[in-house]
């Protein structure tokens, strides 16, 4: 029978891209093969030299991977570093599917990519699709402005399969993010990997951020840049300063952060992240905006003991994690550092078997979302 061993997580800090290779290669290797190997990585690392050991290291096996904001390993945060893990071929089969020109994109590519993909993993099985035992994992460039349309195409034509990831990331720099597959680097891209597995699975979504009362309404925008002008009729980033007490000048990305907006769908708050604000007062927003949005003010509840709560709930629905794949909002990590708590974040993060990425927005289900904690959680194998 399998056990939780047979899931290896691997970190290395090693700075040099072949060093840091052979270590994470060494890390998860699975003695009898293993049905997918995922992995983050810092942007700092060269790319052509990593992409290139990785491809020889695991040349016989399916590989995928993308560049981060920062790095979740076996001991929780960590940065500069390459992590992840590898699932054993005994109980996993993979098929993934790239999709290039991101900031080119239509909804007819996102439909051509689910159905390549569902072909390919059931020519690989051999058994039909099943949302027990099948789930979708997708990556995608963090710069893109495309990632609603991409996951609404995606999800679309995926039936009722559960669907997670995240956006890549770069340090912040916010120029160029890349999506490994097939022996290389892809920036402007995304990667859509369906995985059957015979462990049980769940898909969550945490958020310690909730709707208040204080509401603005965005007055002028340009959906697709993701640019917020106006709000309440007046330059977008005074008014919103002004909203939460400060002078524009004090805007910066830890207040971002600790104050985000948020949008009322289907009965529940979601996050609207702001990325930064632009010389000529505009905000630049992670996710999709528009004219006529009502925005409200988020009022938070303290994030460590929101992630121990949801841990707890974890535990309580699933068994100790087998695994947990994480992503987290940069966002999120700010406001930790700002706060001086990052570390007690990273400690329940490797408790609890979490290996994964900052990100510049996180995939749940059929929805971009921000400042989340998302996860697919493994159970043990024959848990309930």
């Amino acid at each position: 029978m399998a056990t939780d061993q047979e899931i290896r997580r691997g970190c290395s800090l090693a700075r040099d891209p072949v060093q840091a290779a052979r270590e994470f290669h060494a890390a998860v290797s699975q003695p009898d093969g293993a049905g997918l190997v995922v992995f983050f990585c810092a942007p700092t690392y060269d790319a052509d030299a990593l992409a290139s050991e990785m491809a020889r290291l695991f040349a016989d096996t399916p590989l995928i991977g993308c560049t981060t904001a920062g790095e979740i390993g076996p001991d929780g945060y960590v940065e500069g570093s390459i992590t992840g893990f590898s699932l054993p071929a005994s109980e996993c089969t993979a098929a993934s599917v790239l999709i290039h020109g991101l900031s080119d994109f239509n909804i007819s590519r996102g439909h051509d990519a689910a159905e390549a993909a569902i072909a390919a993993l059931a020519g690989r099985s051999g058994l039909p699709l099943d949302p027990e035992t099948t789930f979708a994992l997708l990556l995608s460039d963090g710069i893109s402005t495309n990632q609603e349309v991409l996951i609404a195409s995606l999800q679309g034509r995926m039936a009722n399969l559960q669907m997670l990831g995240g956006s890549a990331g770069d340090d912040m720099h916010y120029e160029r993010t890349c999506i490994y597959h097939a022996g290389r680097f892809h920036p402007d891209a995304a990667l859509l990997t369906l995985i059957k597995t015979s462990r049980p699975f769940r898909i969550y979504r945490c958020q310690h951020f909730f709707g208040s009362d204080t509401r603005m309404v965005v007055t002028e925008a340009d959906p697709v840049a993701r640019i917020v002008s106006e709000i309440n009729a007046e330059p977008a980033g005074a008014e919103y300063a002004r909203i939460i007490g400060l002078r524009p000048d004090q805007l910066t990305s830890a207040r971002f952060a600790e104050s985000p907006v948020m949008v009322r769908v289907g009965g529940e708050y979601h996050a609207r992240s702001i990325q930064r604000m632009n010389d000529d007062g505009s905000l630049t927003f992670y996710c999709a905006i528009d004219e006529g949005v009502v925005l409200t003010l988020a009022r938070r509840q303290d994030i460590v003991e929101n992630l121990d709560t949801f841990f707890g709930k974890v535990r309580g629905e699933m068994g100790p994690p087998g695994l947990v794949i994480g992503f987290d909002c940069v966002l999120r990590s700010l406001e930790a550092e700002h706060r001086q708590t990052k570390h007690k974040l990273g400690r329940i993060l490797s408790a609890n078997n979490v290996v994964g990425f900052c990100t510049y927005g996180e995939h749940y289900r059929a929805m971009h979302v921000t400042q989340t904690f998302t996860a697919l959680v493994f159970g043990s194998t024959g848990a309930a």
